[in-house]
This record gives structure tokens, C-alpha cells and sequence, in this order.
């Protein structure tokens, strides 16, 4: 082969507090690569490399995905634990009902405070700025990261119409947007003299080097960006050398309107909102990434043959809503056509058959599946995970929780590497790659529990333990009850402009309103956290 490594694309789709499970997926997966390479060279070690070329995602898998570069930067500083699992309290329910944002502006940008994703992403990249750390082998070196957003602006294009008015051209927008950042400079443990960084980036991306301190303060706003709930958190305004978006051709695509300035600046919230799952993205850079590849077209989703795939984390594989019985009351009209917006704005631009193949070696997923009572009772998605409560936000409340989903996201990540991510054994013999790692190698240390496929990554009994399921009382959450009756306090001063109703509300606020918005939620909170079966 031309091309002697594997090249696996991750997808991380949009999770909210559930984010914590996904950044326990890719911890173990870096710490199983880890483990695969310090056997390297030892008798029984298969030869062939995985490397991750690029990494992708949206919202909390987009912010994951940023962080993987300081994460892969700095292992020992455990970045990616500290950022989605301890964070800065054990509840960070507190820091989300602040209202120091509020005071600070007067004025209303989000309903929630989430200034608390500034400081943490701030301490994640200051973890990795060490000049003597390099990248591990398994890390493509030019390796590609990249996060949905949501440009509230959108890029300008006109369109042309042939027609009787003066004005011969229509203009559009479209409003999805990525931060595209390509490392480099990262293999060298020195700096390179006389070199311009942005030379070894392809056009359209952005060049990233932490230990060095290249675009650090723009990785920083991008993962805020990519994340900000749209009306919850705060938009962000995210400024970018104008060169990057009209060299990138995902953006500008042969016709945007933009001013000649040096930077652009835009107004971005969460990337889920445009493309909550954007494995197609990934999909295309692995394809241009393996294009040195002797293999070519559809050979790619080939067991015998194929030489990139792309992995998917999704904490929530969701359905579609769509009930065949909605009523037709309004109402019911009115939650279908959000439904249908928002999944229509996140379809995908490829087939549908060739998505739907059973047989396509070109994509797997990993999502939350735990085993509970003495039966073994297999429960998936949202429900086996303790942020999958109260729409996502769960995980925000209580520090079990989050370490619960991560260690899930570790030990699914196991069974998934032992068990899915193979490659059949009628297909094994014929792959070039697979078949000369494992030459002279006894399989059955690295069959599938079926032993009909071999582990495309080995394993070598590397085992991560099942959590258990987090079980609390309900009583914490009444202490939130001052926290949310300051908020909503805050929120109504700010959005009543006149004096005399300002001052009403001022006045009635404690006395009803905030008891009011206080007790319904600690009552819904209360209420879906056992339906979720976290409280008692």
C-alpha cells in the first residue's frame, strides 16, 4: 500500500451536560491508542497504525472536539476530565443562575450565565502551552479539527435572475458556519525559523499550534462558540481573518459578499442548531485526507478494502418527532413544523440509500448503552445517561452524574473497540493493511466475543469498569430555590423598561412572581429527575 496507516475520522454530535459521556469515549480511545503504543515493537503487537486524522462535531461534541487538541497536547493535565467532569463545583447550577452578567450589563443576553465555559476552556488551553510535548504517532500531525456554528448574520451571496426589473440579482444567506483549524508545527520541538505557519495549512484553515501559542485565543472563542444554546447561553462574537472564510470552500462558495477587511467579525451561537451530526463533513476530509491511497470510489466502504472510517459519538441518537396521530390543534401543528425545521436544516447532503447501508465499512457509532438489576436490563440512549435528564442540562447539576456518564462513555468505548469496531474475518485475509499487521500473530487474543471478527484497534485486555447508576435525593435541589429567584428577579428588571413597571415588579417579584417561576421549576426538575430514575 501507498499509504500504511488507517485514518479514522471522529464525529461528535451535539450533547449539552451530556458532553461529559463523549469526552469519556474519546479519553479512553486516546488512552487505548496510548497503551497500543508503548507495545509497539514487542513480540504479539500487531504493526499496522490508526491515526486520527481528523475530529469534528457540534455544540458539546464540537466543544469536546476543540478541546481534543489540548487534550492530545498535555495527557497528563487529564483536560478533558477536569473540563467536563469536575468543572469549577460539584453543581454548577449555582454559577448558571448568577446573575453577575446581568448586573455587569444591564441587559439581557442569554437566560442562563454560562461565563463559567469561558474560564474553563481559558484553563484548558493554558494547560497545554508546554513547548517540549510533541504529538504521539497515532495523531496525524496535520490533523484537522473542525465545529459547527450558527452565523446569526450568515454569509451574503446574490443571485442572478434573468428579468424584466432594473435590479437583475436576488440576494440569499445561508447561515451555517465552521471553525476550521488545521495543526501545525506540532512534530517540531522547536520553533521553525523563518517559516510562516499559515504556508502549511490547506487554504480555508486555520493553523493551530498550542504548545507555541498559534490561534489559541480564537480555538478558545470557537469553543465557546460552537456551544452557546441559542437564547440560554450568550452569543458569541467571533472575530476571524477575513482570509480563512474566503479560502475555505465550505464557506464561500464561489460568490460571498464580504467587505475587504482584514478580520471578520460574526455573531455565532450553538453549531447544533445548523448541523447537529456533521459526519459528512468528516466523511469528505478523510477522503481527501486518503486520496494518496491506492484504493478508490466505493471501495472505501469495503471491509476487504477500506482505508478511512469515520466513528460517531451521539449521547442522543434521536428520533424525528414525528407522531402520525399529532393532533392537528394548533399547537400540535406548530411543535411538527419546529420539528421539521430543524431536522430539515440538518439534513444531510449525501444519499439516502448509501447512509442506510448496513454493510458500510465507513462509519460506526458509539452511543450510551448500561445494563441494570440483577436481570440485566439493556437500556440505551438518553435513558443510560444521567445527563440525558431535563433535555440535556441534567449533567449540570450534580458532579455524579457527569462522572457516571464519563466512565459510561469509557466502558462503552471497550466494548464497542472489542466487539464492533473489527473487521470480518472473510474480509481480514484480503485487506492489505490488517492482514500484514497481523502477520505471524495468533488472533485470538483479538477476536470479537463471537470470534468472527478481528479488533481493527487491539486491545490487549484493556477493560474499563461498568458504573453505577447514580441514585440521590431530591431535597438538593430546593437549595436552588434563592438561586432561581434572584435570576428570574434580574431577568424580569431587565426586560421591564418603563419605571412604574420596573418598580412593580420590583416590588411584587419576591412576593409572587420569583415564588412563583421558582416553585414550578424545582417541581419539573424534580419531577423529570425521577422519572429519570436519579432521585428517590
Amino acid at each position: 500500500m501507498k499509504n500504511e496507516s488507517f485514518h479514522l475520522g471522529i464525529c461528535m454530535a451535539g450533547a449539552v451536560s451530556a458532553g461529559a459521556y463523549t469526552a469519556g469515549v474519546l479519553d479512553c480511545l486516546l488512552e487505548v491508542l496510548e497503551n497500543w503504543e508503548q507495545k509497539r515493537g514487542q513480540s504479539g503487537v500487531p504493526t499496522h497504525r490508526v491515526n486520527i486524522s481528523v475530529v469534528g462535531g457540534a455544540s458539546a461534541g464540537g466543544m469536546t472536539g476543540l478541546l481534543a487538541a489540548a487534550a492530545i497536547q498535555q495527557p497528563a493535565a487529564k483536560i478533558l476530565y477536569k473540563s467536563w467532569v469536575e468543572m469549577e463545583a460539584d453543581s454548577m447550577a449555582p454559577f448558571l443562575l448568577d446573575t453577575a452578567d446581568i448586573a455587569t450589563s444591564q441587559s439581557l443576553s442569554s437566560l442562563l450565565n454560562g461565563s463559567f465555559v469561558e474560564r474553563l476552556s481559558l484553563r484548558a488551553i493554558a494547560a497545554a502551552a508546554n513547548p517540549h510535548n510533541v504529538l504521539p504517532p497515532y495523531m496525524d500531525p496535520a490533523m484537522k479539527l473542525f465545529a459547527t456554528m450558527t452565523n446569526l448574520a450568515g454569509y451574503p451571496f446574490n443571485i442572478s435572475f434573468q428579468s424584466d426589473l432594473q435590479k437583475s440579482t436576488h440576494r440569499m444567506s445561508v447561515h451555517h458556519d465552521f471553525a476550521c483549524f488545521q495543526l501545525t508545527g506540532s512534530q517540531f520541538t522547536e520553533p521553525l525559523q523563518g517559516k510562516d505557519y499559515g504556508e502549511l495549512t490547506d487554504p480555508g484553515w486555520i493553523p493551530l499550534n498550542l504548545s507555541k501559542g498559534i490561534n489559541a485565543n480564537l480555538l478558545q472563542k470557537a469553543i465557546m462558540a460552537t456551544g452557546a444554546f441559542p437564547l440560554v447561553l450568550k452569543p458569541v462574537l467571533l472575530k476571524r481573518p477575513l482570509k480563512f472564510i474566503q479560502e475555505n470552500h465550505w464557506l464561500n462558495q464561489q460568490g460571498i459578499l464580504l467587505d475587504g477587511s482584514a478580520d471578520h467579525v460574526s455573531l455565532q451561537v450553538d453549531g447544533g442548531l445548523m448541523n447537529n451530526e456533521p459526519f459528512e463533513k468528516v466523511i469528505e476530509l478523510l477522503q481527501q485526507k486518503a486520496g494518496g491511497s491506492e484504493f478508490q470510489g466505493t471501495d472505501r466502504d469495503s471491509f476487504s478494502s477500506f482505508t478511512q472510517t469515520v466513528l460517531m459519538i451521539d449521547p442522543f441518537p434521536e428520533s424525528t418527532g414525528f407522531k402520525d396521530n399529532e393532533s392537528t390543534a394548533i399547537t400540535g401543528v406548530a411543535k411538527q413544523i419546529l420539528f421539521a425545521m430543524m431536522h430539515q436544516m440538518k439534513a444531510k447532503p449525501l444519499p439516502i440509500a448509501d447512509m442506510m447501508n448496513k454493510e458500510k465499512a465507513g462509519q460506526f457509532l458509539i452511543s450510551p448503552v448500561r445494563y441494570q438489576g440483577s436481570l440485566k436490563e439493556r437500556i440505551e440512549g438518553e435513558k443510560a445517561i444521567a445527563s440525558g435528564s431535563l433535555q440535556g442540562f441534567g449533567g449540570f447539576l450534580s458532579k455524579r452524574f457527569r462522572e457516571h456518564d464519563y466512565a459510561l462513555g469509557q466502558y462503552n468505548c471497550i466494548r464497542f473497540l472489542q466487539n464492533h469496531f473489527t473487521i470480518p474475518l472473510k474480509d481480514f485475509h484480503q485487506h492489505p493493511l490488517f492482514s500484514k499487521g497481523y502477520a505471524g500473530i495468533h488472533l485470538k487474543s483479538f477476536l470479537c466475543d463471537k470470534e468472527e471478527s478481528v479488533q481493527i484497534i487491539p486491545l490487549f485486555k484493556f477493560t474499563k469498569p461498568e458504573p453505577q447508576w447514580p441514585v440521590t435525593h431530591a431535597d438538593f435541589i430546593d437549595e436552588l430555590k434563592p438561586f432561581i429567584q434572584k435570576r428570574s428577579a434580574a431577568i424580569l428588571s431587565v426586560i421591564s423598561s418603563h419605571w412604574f413597571r420596573k418598580r412593580l415588579l420590583q416590588l411584587s417579584g419576591h412576593l409572587f412572581v420569583n415564588r412563583y417561576v421558582a416553585n414550578t421549576l424545582l417541581r419539573q426538575m424534580k419531577t423529570a429527575l425521577k422519572a429519570h430514575q436519579l432521585c428517590q
